[in-house]
């Protein structure tokens, strides 16, 4: 009886083993494809691997894949890739975008009214015309954007009016206007990013993460901003639209900042919000005045420890340490797509990286590269020029 149980189990698990074995497959797509096709053989489970040089845009549009995992990384798109109602998908790797032109849509790589989508380990590259998004999300849910490379956009990464989301330890250089955009959105973490070596277009006032809600709408909420690093010729971290109250239960923690204007942190008319450990500087060259906490009038509002560095007028390339935190959201490891970790601290002990700024011996500047997890250090409140 007992032989016979063990054989049936025996042959159960073979079975099984065979089907997922199946199920896992590497479909191949090349610009020489019939797309169509390639998709109709894929089932849940399975790698579509692309290889070659696409010059047309990449469409995906009303599918569930089921979790397929999208390899890209044999790959160029230089007009895109662009999802609409689209489930279950992870991309991986692949350089999308196009140096020499505009690419023809306002996104490289767009995600609209879609759920459960991961983008990670991709490079994402534009023209530095001041025109289109590097990764747009727009009306989405479940959604990791994390470990990715973009530059030469207006703005690298916009979330618009989604909700349950991941951005994290994306690296973000040469954007014309913004890092990153939050726009009417809900329950988001915004961590670990680095903004550096941008270059405003004219009129601009680049910030790293910017934020706002839309009118008539509810306001934005439960989101949490940490350990992000800004650097460089831009505004930090701003929250600020009087039309529509800003924000409302916004975290802003462990961030650092060393910019030329004085917005370091901006949150104006935010209410039920906490802010702490973050490290706020402005660069020697700054011409904006003294970094700065703003934070609107209401009681509501938590401040902890915010160390406020005035840099103008020194000349030995000193920059503060950062504070980064430990602080975990209560929504961690809820946002995000489910086909990915949906971790959000450093990969490693120099993930952040130094960023670049005038002079080059401020590469020394000690953004704390081996202190990742500790939080809380104290530091000098105020450096005088």
């Amino acid at each position: 009886m007992k032989l016979n149980q063990l054989r049936t189990t025996l042959a159960a698990s073979l079975a099984l083993a065979a089907t997922a074995a199946q199920a896992q497959q590497v479909v191949n797509l090349t610009p020489t494809s019939n797309i169509n096709a390639v998709l109709l053989t894929l089932k849940p489970g399975d790698t579509l691997k692309l290889t070659g040089t696409f010059e047309t845009a990449v469409r995906f549009t009303k599918r569930d894949f089921g979790g397929v995992t999208l390899d890209a990384r044999g790959a160029i798109l230089r007009e895109g890739l662009l999802m609409q109602d689209v489930r279950n998908l992870n991309i991986v790797g692949g350089t999308f975008g196009r140096t020499d032109a505009d690419t023809r849509e306002w996104a490289t790589l767009g995600i609209a009214n879609s759920a459960h989508i991961s983008v990670s380990g991709t490079t994402v590259v534009g023209n530095g015309n001041m025109r289109g998004a590097g990764i747009k999300v727009t009306g989405s849910q479940f959604v990791t954007i994390r470990d990715n490379r973009l530059s030469g956009h207006l703005g690298s990464i916009m979330l618009a009016s989604s909700v349950d989301s991941l951005i994290t330890r994306n690296v973000m250089t040469a954007a014309a206007s913004d890092g990153i955009q939050i726009v009417d959105s809900h329950r988001v973490i915004a961590a670990s990013n680095k903004c550096s070596d941008f270059t405003p277009g004219l009129g601009a006032h680049p910030d790293c993460i910017q934020l706002w809600s839309v009118a008539d709408k509810p306001l934005q909420s439960d989101i949490f901003i940490l350990n992000n690093s800004a650097i460089g010729n831009m505004q930090a971290y701003l929250s600020s639209d009087p039309k529509t109250g800003s924000g409302t239960q916004l975290t802003f923690a462990g961030n650092y900042a060393a910019v030329t204007y004085t917005h370091s942190v901006t949150c104006g008319n935010c209410t039920n919000s906490v802010f702490f450990n973050n490290v706020l500087s402005n660069l020697p060259n700054a011409v904006h005045g003294a970094p700065s906490l703003k934070i609107g009038p209401s009681p509501t509002n938590v401040v902890g420890y915010n160390p406020l560095y005035d840099l103008r007028g020194r000349t030995d390339g000193w920059l503060p340490d950062p504070l980064w935190t430990s602080f975990q959201p209560d929504i961690a490891g809820q946002v995000g797509s489910k086909w990915d970790d949906r971790s959000f601290g450093f990969r490693s002990a120099n993930e952040l990286g130094a960023a670049v700024p005038e002079p080059a011996n401020w590469l020394m500047m000690g953004l704390g590269f081996a202190l990742v997890g500790m939080s809380r250090r104290r530091r000098p409140q105020l450096v005088l020029a």
